[in-house]
């Protein structure tokens, strides 16, 4: 049934997108799918019971060895042997009193080597069962040779007709009576054969049968000798002639003789002329006889010869010869075919099924779901140039089969067809949208579509609607990728894409919330689901979501522009999350409330890049978009995060406060960008007054009590304030490199300028972070890395601070080249390196610290290593006379004061 169901959804849809082609294409594509699905199945089975058997067969001797080895200790003791000479009347020795009598130990059943199970030998393979059986069976069992010879006539007698229409003068009369005298002949042959030869007797019948056609129908269409009312009167006597000797003697080979017989005759003797209103006459005059046979009898094999014989006929004929002028009679025999294959597959002897093989399911199953196929792709080809058409087809084909479902519904011998009724009209039903609307409009419908397919199908407990709902949303994406790529992008502001997209979105998201009350148990009787769509609810949820984007991204890339489309997309986001966090407080439904974590990365990625474009986060629509995403953001903390993952609620409170601080900082560059040029300490000092001010806001202890701090101590006061400790550092590397320090009009200082107040409020801020309670545990197995950090940010500093002097005070520019080639500058680097290296060392000898004290003496070595290769070039200047004197002094100095510790005093307390 499954198959049957995928191949006519198949061929319905490829009718749908591309006639009568489209249709062929789709219906086997679905059966290749369904095919390799159950070949999957069926290899994975397979391999379970491979698995298992050569488990059972490596565990038996493993368990026949362990009995094996416990069987000694409950074995009972040999008999004592029969000395030589002596009968068996001797009496046995007595037992020694002192040997106790052994306990037999247990042993479990699983250790007896005789109990090991011996694994089940493997069950042949049920041979499948072959599909061509019936017809295999007819053509070679029984009397083949009469069978042979019977057709041969037949075919015979067709070519005698048409040869003496054109060769022989005999009165046509004559000729078609002498036709039909034959047939007589071997239809009474055959009746008086019944009893005594019974299979012969059909097989003459069957002929008989099939020349009778033959005549009549040559009378009609190429002599004129039979009216049309005549005709047709004579072929209902025949067709209820045949199907009366078939149903008298039980004979099946019979019908279908006469049946292949009368569908073959028009082809035979066909001329070209094209008459087809003679031609689906005859053809439903045989239709007409097959329905009576099937009134009496379950012979689906002939149902089956009939169907296809109709209907591929006209297929051809609708492709080759049709032209709208027939569109009255062939739209009247479509449906009169239509009603008729119905009505047989409906018939009450057919549902009982006394007669029927099980070999003949197949052709059953053909005429269920090919008759509604077949007949749909006639009936667009008949009114596809017919505005809604095909839709209003479509609407009917799905009102007929439903209330054909509905009438099967309390029939429980029809519950098979009931089943596959109400699919082929909810197919049909799906067909209205894409021909009655466009491809945009068609996505939306289809979703909710899809939707309700989903809730009928929890409602009832099947599994079928749901499967065909799930499908339903998926091709609704196709059919918007299909309308976006024919009609491109929208005109107006409220367009179709949108709307259909937001239809689509609600559908998916009402689908995923009738999964997740079916797995919640909240819903009476919900089914039990499997394991594979359990995984439904969080993939409609992204589908929804994916649905929500592509409706914003085509508003958004069409009507907003350029400049303003960053802000859009934060209110977008913002918007989303909002939704999502109201359906999950409102439905206490949890699993919609995990898409909104993304919020806060997608937002922090939004302010990263607005910091390398240096924007100022205000301007083009920054100065409401990132109020409402802060707000969004604190509304998620308030009601989601607490049910969010420890660690992804962590993650998410810490970018929130990182995103405050990029935009501080960037807001702050943006406000004191203006009072100087970008080299001066104007520029520099905006990026550092949020971060600060954050980090030192969190370290009061207060900070730690009040909400949202006390909900993740951990992401404020460890996660995000180290990024932010990181970046206050790198922000006074890079400042004292690429600022000079002017702030005009304030005159520049040393150590009192703003430059360098900001860079030790930054350097400050950092270092009571580092000695706090989070700081402390995080930084655990670092615990000097933090103090080495803010050492080498300090030596940095305090390079700048003299190069920024020499440049304001001794007109040496701001400038790398400049400050290699100034003696004055170099001479000042050496004694502050020297001096640096005196205190350090001095401070390290004090406190018998040996770390600091090496590096210290690195940095003098150092400065000793520049006097050699850099300051030699100017040894007869008095700036290097002034550096190497001050540095040998400074080193006499240091030797004296401060000598290398000693390793025993290298853990003393400083």
């Amino acid at each position: 049934m499954p198959l049957a169901i995928a191949v006519i959804v198949g061929g319905l849809i490829g009718a749908a997108w591309s006639n009568a082609f489209g249709m062929l294409v789709g219906a086997a594509l679905a059966w290749l799918l369904m095919r390799s699905l159950k070949q999957e199945r069926t290899i994975a089975g397979l391999q379970a019971a491979l698995k298992e058997l050569q488990a059972r067969r490596e565990a038996g001797p493993a368990v026949a060895q362990d009995s094996e080895a416990a069987a000694p200790a409950t074995r009972p003791a040999p008999a004592p042997a029969v000395p030589p000479g002596l009968g068996s009347t001797a009496p046995p020795p007595p037992p020694r009193a002192a040997a106790p009598v052994p306990v037999p130990v247990p042993v479990p059943v699983a250790a007896s080597a005789a109990q090991v199970p011996l694994p089940a030998p493997a069950r042949p393979a049920t041979p499948r069962p072959d599909r061509l059986a019936p017809i295999k069976a007819w053509l070679f069992g029984g009397n083949t040779i009469v069978k042979a010879g019977v057709g041969i006539l037949f075919i015979g007698l067709a070519f005698l007709a048409k040869f003496a229409s054109e060769h022989v003068q005999v009165p046509v009369e004559l000729r078609l009576a002498g036709i039909a005298s034959v047939a007589v002949v071997l239809l009474f042959v055959g009746w008086r054969l019944r009893l005594t030869r019974p299979d012969y007797a059909q097989v003459l019948q069957g002929g008989a049968v099939a020349v009778l056609y033959l005549t009549l129908f040559v009378a009609f269409r190429f002599f004129g000798v039979l009216a049309v009312g005549p005709v047709f009167a004579l072929m209902v006597v025949v067709a209820a002639l045949a199907a009366a000797l078939a149903v008298l003697q039980n004979a099946r080979a019979l019908a279908v003789i006469g049946a292949l017989g009368g569908f073959a005759t028009p082809l035979l003797v066909s001329t070209g002329s094209g008459n087809h209103v003679a031609l689906f006459s005859y053809y439903l005059v045989l239709d007409l006889g097959i329905a009576a046979v099937a009134w009496h009898r379950s012979w689906r094999a002939l149902n089956l010869i009939g169907f296809l014989g109709t209907f591929v006929v006209g297929s051809a004929w609708g492709a080759l010869k049709y032209q709208p002028e027939h569109y009255a009679s062939s739209q009247a025999f479509l449906i009169a075919f239509f009603l008729i294959f119905v009505a047989i597959m409906l018939m009450p002897t057919r549902q009982a099924a006394a007669d029927a093989k099980p070999s003949d399911n197949w052709a059953q199953g053909c005429l269920l779901f090919g008759l509604p196929t077949i007949t749909f792709a006639l009936q667009h080809g008949l009114v596809r140039h017919t505005e809604y058409g095909t839709a209003l087809s479509a609407l009917l084909l799905a009102g007929f089969y439903v209330a054909l479902a509905t009438w099967m519904r309390s029939r429980t011998r029809l519950a098979v067809s009931f089943e596959a009724s109400l699919a082929i009209g909810t197919v049909f039903l799906t067909l209205v949208i894409p021909f009655a609307l466009d491809a945009r409009s068609t996505a939306g419908a289809w979703a909710l579509e899809g939707a309700g397919l989903v809730w009928l199908g929890f409602r009832q407990s099947r599994l079928l609607p749901r499967l065909f709902g799930y499908a339903l949303l998926l091709l609704a994406g196709a059919a918007m990728v299909f309308a976006f790529d024919r009609h491109g992008t929208p005109s107006g502001l409220f367009n179709a894409y949108f709307f259909n997209g937001l239809m689509a979105a609600a559908a998916s998201l009402a689908a995923a919330l009738f999964v997740q009350r079916a797995v919640g148990g909240t819903a009476e009787a919900a089914p039990r689901l499997g394991r594979s769509e359990r995984f439904a609810e969080p993939l409609l949820i992204a589908w929804g979501t994916l649905w929500l984007l592509s409706a914003a991204a085509v508003q958004i890339d069409t009507f907003v522009a350029p400049r303003l489309q960053p802000a859009a997309w934060l209110a977008c986001f913002s918007a989303i999350a909002l939704l999502y966090a109201i359906l999950s407080n409102r439905l206490h439904w949890p699993q919609v409330g995990l898409p909104p974590l993304a919020h806060a990365p997608l937002h922090l990625l939004g302010a990263l890049t607005a910091a390398a474009a240096l924007a100022r986060p205000l301007q083009d629509g920054g100065w409401w978009a990132w109020p409402l995403a802060l707000a969004t953001h604190g509304v998620l903390l308030w009601r989601l995060a607490p049910r969010w993952p420890q660690v992804g609620r962590e993650v998410v409170h810490a970018f929130g406060v990182l995103i405050l601080a990029i935009l501080g900082a960037l807001q702050g560059r943006a406000i004191t960008l203006g009072w100087g040029d970008a080299a001066s300490a104007w520029a520099w000092l905006g990026w550092l007054v949020a971060p600060a001010a954050l980090l030192l806001l969190l370290l009061r202890p207060a900070s730690a009590k009040r909400w949202p701090v006390c909900a993740a101590p951990t992401a404020y006061q460890w996660i995000a304030s180290l990024v932010i400790a990181i970046g206050l550092v790198l922000w006074t590397l890079l400042a004292n490199i690429a600022s000079n320090g002017s702030a005009l009009p304030l005159p520049h200082l040393p150590l009192l300028n703003p430059l360098d107040l900001g860079v030790g409020v930054a350097l400050a801020a950092v270092l009571l972070w580092t000695r706090s309670e989070g700081a402390r545990t995080g930084l655990a197995a670092a615990p000097g890395l933090p103090l080495a950090t803010l050492g080498v940010a300090g030596f940095v500093w305090l390079n700048a601070i003299l190069i920024r002097a020499f440049h304001h005070y001794g007109g040496v520019p701001f400038r790398v080249d400049a400050w290699v080639h100034s003696l004055a500058v170099q001479t000042g680097i050496t004694l502050l390196w020297t001096v640096t290296a005196l205190v350090l060392m001095c401070l390290s000898a004090r406190r018998a610290m040996r770390l600091p004290w090496m590096v210290g003496a690195v940095l003098l070595a150092a400065v000793v290593l520049k006097l050699l290769v850099v300051d030699q070039s100017g040894t007869g200047t008095v700036t290097r006379i002034v550096s190497f004197i001050g540095v040998g002094v400074l080193m006499l100095v240091i030797g004296y004061v401060a000598p290398l510790p000693g390793k025993r005093d290298a853990h003393a307390p400083g």
